[in-house]
Order: structure tokens, then sequence, then C-alpha cells
């Protein structure tokens, strides 16, 4: 027994120290601690998911004297196809059956035939299905929900990542998997999380509604977020004045389980702490792999484009903090997924795709962590299936927005569980289909121009829409509309994709800007749109002003700046000083049950495609103004005459405020004034488009898009209409003679050249791409 204490005695003091080392750590300090220099990558993975045999992930088939020969054999004809890489999994359950002794024998033995047959190999990490052993050991951190369900592993989801055993032994689990393929040639890098949430691969329906339950209030997890609190608020006084409690001790505080009619600043406190753990805790597995392997490719991707989740759902992540904790950080692409009610359209995806390559403008490009290869399963539901043509859009358009590694998902088809049968580019038995093919040959295109690839990035936009996730917790746990329901399936995006597709539909190329960056980068562009701007923090109000104020061009949807950070109303709306740079406050606020109109009411240079008497969509409710400036003009009306469009000069620059939301209004009803309005502004200003597309029929959409480096440019071309298109393009250049070559065919295109003006033609059929070289013509 005395032995027995002893041991207890030390385990306390050794995961004391752990702790505090944690701790101590701020967000900012760890985070500058593991994020790697830039880099200039040379090589550009297309990969598929394949690990050896044809289980499913993160399941793992045991090495057996028939692997080598059967695994070779599939990865040569990986490599036929044209895949440059081949992406493997690793599974902390499989790989550490027994605490400390590891078998990573299939990991090393795929990454030797890889090297082999001509492949570079990236790994994935999986350490949400958790060993038993962690379980006996650690008893106390299995999650816990809201409402103080604890949560039994079955394998997932595994153990809480806060608690500090835990933590050690998957770091542990990190760098003993680096350490087994450090310095084997074809092993290229890591993906380290795969679609990071609190808790992952676990429909945990027992412990009530996940709607409103959340995670995790384990006792490591509460006292980490009384940590983070600490170094927010400095003392507890400033806590209680904050969340009006009474608390006495920082050791008393627990994260909220639910809202209440006072305030709501606990809540908010907790998404962002929620926020921020998941990116500390990517870091910290970054660094137990760079410790070992300082030259390798970490990445993470998470399960959707930002842009359509929200904080609450889960514990998800923020995309633009996690690109701090990463070589690259990207995104699962599932366009066909079973789980949608259907295929994703064009303007979706292509929402999707910006805010992905918007968020990682720190790393100059992200990663497709997993690119859907065949029709989704989910139980019996099935979607519509992937076709070859399918595969070679997505492929391209991934390229085309940015992106710098693709890996498609996945080889086999799932050979287990709900998703049996789904998402194989080959069959089950081996069979090449048409799918495999289709993406092989774009593979090859890309190793083939890989210096060209590597070299060239999106074109700069001039237009950048702001994304402010704090704006989703508007209300707190209570959002809801005046009809007593919900406000809709996710406002903010809503908002966000209204006025992306807008400009879009007329080939205008747009940034996100997260107001995490309004500081450093808004500078950077012409127009800067704030949609559904109800909850704003006052820093970021600031940032908006200074924008203005030295040139800037704004434009505010209804009720800027309502409510700031902590949940507090502004006394003046618009809020946070904006009224002053606006020239108006607001002088009535009426709900609406589902649409209603606003008014042009006079020719003005800044609404260029529209006329007096044009009507916009509202949605939710209108905002009327009064106008406390001389200098502000009213462009629009409500119905009954009160001023809801006005524009006022403020500093060296402009800002306008539209007493509604027209983006969400246009992502709803597709009024095309909403969209003439939101272009028009853009046109006033001089924004030119990137190409001028004249279709045939007129009605179709012909999305182009452009990469650039110093010495070439790349030209994609979708067809994104259903028929046939015949289309002219025209485009500026920037040498007075210049040749233009089909990647694919390897042909040169005839080119017409006047005064740097480029122009050409071309047919599409239904969703083909065609993607070119723009290159100076020598003499």
């Amino acid at each position: 027994m005395k032995n027995t204490n002893f041991l207890l005695f030390k385990k306390i003091v050794f995961l004391s120290l752990i702790s505090w080392l944690f701790f101590s750590l701020t967000p900012d300090r760890l985070l500058a601690q593991v994020k790697p220099a830039p880099r200039l990558e040379k090589f550009f993975p297309v990969s598929v998911w394949y690990t050896g045999g044809k289980v499913r992930a993160p399941m793992i088939e045991p090495v057996s004297n028939r692997s080598r020969a059967e695994w070779k054999k599939d990865l040569e004809q990986i490599k036929n196809l044209g895949f440059n890489t081949v992406r493997c999994w690793i599974e902390w359950a499989y790989n550490e059956k027994e605490e400390g002794k590891y078998d990573f024998s299939s990991l090393q033995l795929l990454t030797d035939l890889a090297a082999e047959v001509g492949l570079k190999v990236i790994c994935q990490v999986y350490v949400d299905s958790a060993p038993e052993w962690v379980g006996k050991k650690f008893p106390e951190a299995e999650f816990v929900s809201s409402n103080g369900v604890r949560v039994h592993s079955q394998s997932a989801p595994g153990y809480c990542f806060d608690h500090p055993g835990v933590r050690e032994k998957v770091l542990n689990f990190f760098s003993a998997a680096a350490s087994a393929v450090k310095g084997k040639p074809a092993f290229y890098g890591w993906d380290l999380w795969s679609e990071p949430h609190i808790i992952n691969w676990a429909e945990v329906y027992y412990v009530g509604d996940l709607k409103y339950v959340q995670f995790c209030y384990c006792p490591s997890s509460q006292a980490r977020f009384r940590e983070w609190l600490k170094k927010k608020y400095q003392t507890v006084d400033k806590l209680n004045q904050a969340w009006h409690r009474t608390f006495h001790d920082f050791a008393e505080v627990e994260p909220p389980r639910y809202g209440t009619i006072l305030t709501y600043t606990d809540y908010v406190d907790f998404q962002e702490y929620i926020s921020d753990k998941l990116a500390e805790d990517l870091a910290l597995k970054a660094q137990a792999i760079k410790k070992v392997m300082p030259e390798a490719i970490v990445t993470s991707h998470s399960a959707i484009p930002g842009l359509f989740s929200r904080p609450s759902w889960d514990g998800t992540p923020d995309d633009r903090k996690m690109n701090d904790s990463v070589d690259y950080y990207g995104v699962s692409i599932y366009p066909k997924h079973a789980g949608a009610v259907r295929p994703w359209s064009p303007f979706f995806r292509a929402a999707g795709l910006d805010f992905v390559r918007s968020m990682s403008w720190p790393n100059a490009g992200f990663y497709v962590g997993e690119l859907q290869a065949g029709y989704g399963v989910f139980g019996l539901k099935v979607s519509v299936p992937v076709t070859p043509e399918d595969l070679r859009d997505w492929m391209w358009s991934m390229v085309a927005y940015g992106a710098r590694a693709m890996n498609v998902y996945a080889y086999y088809p799932m050979s287990s569980g709900y998703e049996a049968g789904g998402y194989g580019l080959v069959e089950l038995d081996g069979k090449i289909t048409r799918r495999a093919e289709e993406a092989g040959k774009v593979a090859r295109t890309i190793s083939r121009n890989m210096d060209l690839f590597l070299k060239a990035r999106p074109v700069p936009a001039e237009i950048a829409i702001v994304y402010n996730p704090l704006a989703h917790l508007v209300g707190g746990q209570q959002t809801f509309t005046s009809e007593g329901q919900p406000v809709g399936y996710n406002n903010l995006s809503e908002s966000l994709q209204g006025v992306h597709r807008a400009f879009y539909e007329q080939g205008y190329q747009v940034d996100f800007l997260h107001v995490r960056d309004l500081e450093t980068r808004a500078s950077k562009y012409r127009l800067v749109i704030v949609p559904y701007p109800v909850m704003i923090s006052q820093k970021y109000l600031r940032d908006l002003i200074d924008y203005v104020k030295k040139g800037g061009m704004l434009l505010v949807e209804a009720r800027c700046g309502w409510v700031d950070e902590r949940g507090f109303s502004f006394p003046v709306l618009p809020g946070g000083g904006l009224d002053e740079v606006l020239g108006c406050r607001e002088e009535r606020l009426l709900p609406l049950s589902r649409t209603g109109k606003m008014l042009i009411s006079q020719a003005h240079q800044a609404l260029p495609f529209l006329k007096p008497g044009d009507s916009l969509d509202t949605v939710f409710f209108e905002e009327t103004f009064t106008l406390t400036d001389k200098k502000a003009e009213v462009l629009a009306t409500s119905e009954d005459g009160h001023p809801m469009l006005v524009l006022a000069p403020y500093g060296q620059g402009r800002a306008l405020i539209a007493g509604s939301f027209l983006g969400s209004a246009y992502h709803h009803f597709h009024n095309k004034n909403n969209a003439r309005f939101l272009t028009g502004l853009a046109a006033w200003l001089g924004i030119k488009k990137q190409t001028e597309v004249q279709p045939e029929p007129v009605s179709a959409l012909v999305e182009t898009r452009w990469l650039e480096s110093p010495e070439d440019r790349i030209l994609f071309v979708f067809n994104r209409h259903e028929e046939k298109v015949k289309a002219s393009l025209r485009f500026p250049c920037p040498w007075p003679e210049a040749e233009l070559k089909d990647l694919e065919r390897e042909k040169v295109v005839l080119l017409k050249m006047a005064d740097r003006q480029a122009s050409f033609s071309l047919e599409l059929a239904p969703q083909q791409v065609q993607v070119f070289r723009l290159s100076k013509k020598e003499k």
C-alpha cells in the first residue's frame, strides 16, 4: 500500500507539472513555438487514400506474408493511373494496443513499397479511436456532456485531450510514429487531425439532443477553461462583472450549460475558448512531429468549409486559427455526400472553396484532405453517382482555387460500417473504373507541369467579404426570430453566400476576410462588405472605421454593431461609432414574416445597374434611418418612404448601410436587383473582372479562374451550364505577344492580340473544363 501511495503521489506530481507547463503557454506563445516558417514547396501531392489491403479508414490490415506482394500490386496500379502519392493512415487503437508498445510495421512496409514504385507517402493520424488501456489508466478522462453524462468510449470517440495523462500519451504516439519513418525517402508528410471537433466519430444520442448538448465538461476541460478565463480577465471581479456572477475564486467557475435572460457573455467566452483550444491542440500535435521530423509537412483538414458551419456545432474549429498551427490546413470536399439533400451547386462549391482559400492566406495555399471518389453511402441512403466528369471538374476546381495538394478518398470503397460500399475510386474487387482513369489523367497533368503549378498563386482580389464568426452567437443559445422560430439554418453563412454568389455569377473574384485580419489586410481591398454584422467586437468596428477613414469603400448590412463581443447593446445604432461614419442612426425596426421591398429612390453613380423604382428584396427585418450628416445621401427607401440605403463620405473614404440583409435575401429569393446592387458598386469603383466572357447561350454560366506566377499565367475555364456552350473570352495580357497552350492536350490555341488584350473562343461540353498556360511569346 505504501508503494502504491508513493506511485500515486508521483503520478499526481507529474501530471500537475505537465498541466502547469501546458497552461503556462498562452495561445500566441504556443503557436509561435510550433508554427513553421513559410516554405516553398517542391512537390504537389496528388494521392489516393490507401493503407494496404481493403479495410476502411481508420482500420488497418495486419502485415502478413502476402502483404508485400498484394500491397505492391495495388501501389503499382495507383502509380500507373497517374497519381504521385499514396495517403495512408495509422490509428492509436491499433498501433499501440499495449501502453508504450508501438507497432508501425504496416506504415513502414507501405512506405518502403511506395519508394520502390516511385510514390510519396502522406500519413493520416487517427487518435479519436483509443486503445482500451487508456480508459483503464485514466477513467476520469472520459468525455462529459453539458448535462453531466459520461461518454464511455467504444474505441471512438476516445478520451479527452485536455487530460494531462491522455495528452502526454497522444503526443508520445505522434512522436513515436515520426521516429518509425524518419529517414525514409518516400515519406513526405502528415495530416495530424481529420475533421477536428471536440468529439469525433460518435453519434452519442443517449446524452440528449445534440443540437444543444456541448462538450467537454470533464474535470480537466473545466480546469483548462478556467486557465483561459484567467488570462482573459486576470481577476475574479472582472469575470463577475462580465458574467453577472458572484464567484469568490476561479476554482468555482464552470463552463455554461444553458442560457439565461441576464447575459450570455459566458456562452460567448466558452465558444471562443473552444476555437482557441482546437488550434492549440493542433499546434501541440504539430510540435510532437516536428521535434522528430522538422523537415516533414504537417497538415490538417476540416469536415466542411468553415463558411457552412458555426461554432456551436460539436465544437467546430475556426479555419483561420487552425491555419496558424500547421504548414497547411485544408478541408474535406464531398459534393455528392449521402448526407447532403442534393449535390453541391457550382455557387455553393465556389463559395466554400473561396472561403478555404481565403482563410489559408498565411500558408499561401491549402490541402484538400479528402476529395470524394465514388457515390456516397449512409446506411440505406445513397447519393447520385459520381461520374468521371465529376472527378475532372472537382480536381481542377481545387487546383484553380489554390490547393497545394489533393487526396482522393478513397482507393477502395468502404469495406464496413454504415458507409460500406461507398466512396471508392475503384471497385472493391480491384476493377478499374473510368472515374479512376480520369482522375489519374488529371494527376498526371499536374505532375508533368508541377513546377508551373507550384509557382502559381490565385490573382489578388479587390473585393473582400468580412467573415465575423462572432455573429453566429448573437442571442447566445436563444437565437430566434420574432415568430419564435430559429432564424434559419445558418444566417451568417447564408448572408455570406448570397453576397459571394452575386459577384461569382458576374465573374468577379472576391476574398473572405476574417475579422482578425481587418487591421493588417483591409487596406488591400477597394471594397469591403460586412454582411449580417449584428454582433461584432468593438475592436473590429474601430478597424472598419479606420479602413474608411484611410480611403476605403465600406458596405454594411442592417443593425451593424447591434451588440458587442460581450452581448451588450450599443447605445446608438449603427454601433461603435459607425453612426458618425455612415451619417445616420436607426429610426425604426420592423420584423418581416418572409420578405419585404427596398425601393431605389434616385439615379446615382453608385447604382449604375439600377434606376429609380427598382426594388430589392429584404429579409428578417427592415431598419430605417434618420440622417445626421448633411452630406449623407438616401439611395433607397422602404415602401412607405423611410430611408433604408444611406451613403456618406468619411475621411478619405465612403460608407454605405443597407437596412436589411440583402445577401441573405439574394441567397433565398434570387432577385437580380440585389445582385445588380452589389456588382454595381464594383463597377462604380472601377473594379475590373479578370476575364470578360460572352457565352452562347447568354444564360450559360462559364466560370474562369486564374493562377499567376512571374513567368506564366494558368487559365481554367469551366462550363457550369447543363448544355454545350460556345464562349468568347477576353482578358488583359502582361506581354505584347503571348502563347496560349492547352495543358492536357499539349496543343497551342489560336490567340488574338490587340493593345495587350488577348481573346480566343472555345466550345465546352456540359461540365467540361479546359486548362491553359499563358506565357510570353519569344520572338
